[in-house]
């Protein structure tokens, strides 16, 4: 029987899950949506229940469960301590609960530590030196890996750009500090804009009718101070974006990096940055879910045919 891991990406919108054999290739691919799990009483028992369906109809051999959950995550990576989007889920041992009832090995990680492996281990990038992913979608997520791991600090919760306070500004954040840079340079803020600026627009369709317009050029500016502030902390070698935000119909990419550059230290690291952009997909947190699991086991993923 052919091995495989079931990867699930769980957003703030949608819940992605499929099974992902050794050579990276994602088969029956699922998509649900979040708000099952939001207006549950006991989410985390749903979750089992979702999983167990899914699983049920599946063939080939299960050899994990790999989660991502837009939260931060215990340094041993079993717990999620905080989710703002879903409390119900908050100091919920998820690995040892998954575990009793799967029975294999279960990981868990932020979100985005899975959407950057994927593109770590599928562009074959090295794993010397720094390389940083910038992630805007409902949120900001950043992810930051350095010399073959992710850097995860002294509570295993390191990276959370979208959590840095902006000076001046006093707005409660849903984590419950004040004035973090996600209420300003993010899908959120983005959709605050729509409704104040440009109510009979689709959100859509903001940057392909309105790219020009002060607010807007504002909104560029407010993202591209904390991706500059990351560039001039690490001189990183690789940077990567992506996101719903990004991706956008009409999404201004260059005026993006027009910001970026200047507020980044001249001449370097400004003068030689690599930065590129994921492709638009549905799946790429899956995949990158299974591949922390992979990597966790020791179980290198393989190239076709091997």
């Amino acid at each position: 029987m052919k091995e495989f891991v079931l990867g699930v990406d769980i957003g703030g919108t949608h819940i992605r899950l499929g099974k992902v054999t050794r050579d990276g290739q994602l088969h029956e691919f699922h998509i649900q949506k979040t708000q099952l799990l939001r207006d549950s009483d006991e989410p985390l028992q749903l979750l089992i229940t979702m999983l167990g369906d899914y699983l049920a109809a599946c063939k080939g051999e299960l050899i994990a469960v790999s989660l991502g959950f837009p939260s931060i995550i215990s340094k041993d990576k079993k717990v999620v301590l905080s989710t703002p989007n879903m409390p119900g889920f908050d100091h919920l041992n998820v690995v040892e609960a998954l575990e009793a009832v799967f029975k294999v090995p279960v990981f868990i990680d932020n979100d985005v530590n899975n959407l950057l492996l994927q593109e770590i281990v599928d562009r074959r990038l090295p794993d010397t030196g720094v390389i940083v992913g910038f992630y805007i979608g409902t949120g900001f997520g950043n992810s930051i890996y350095m010399n073959g791991q992710f850097l995860r600090g002294k509570n295993g919760v390191a990276a959370e750009l979208g959590h840095i306070p902006v000076l001046g500004r006093d707005e409660l954040c849903g984590c419950g500090n004040p004035g973090c840079v996600e209420l300003y340079a993010s899908g959120m803020r983005l959709q605050q804009i729509k409704q104040e600026h440009f109510a009979d627009c689709e959100i859509q369709d903001l940057f392909s009718q309105h790219q020009q317009t002060e607010v807007l050029q504002q909104y560029l500016d407010a993202l591209s101070i904390p991706i500059a502030t990351v560039i001039n902390l690490l001189d990183p070698d690789y940077i990567i974006m992506g996101g719903g935000v990004i991706h956008m119909e009409g999404f201004p990419r260059e005026a993006l990096e027009t910001y970026i550059y200047r507020h980044a230290r001249k001449p370097y690291p400004a003068n030689n940055l690599n930065l590129s952009y994921v492709e638009a997909s549905q799946t790429s947190g899956v995949i990158g879910a299974a591949y922390h699991a992979l990597k966790s086991l020791n179980k290198p993923v393989m190239a076709l045919g091997e």
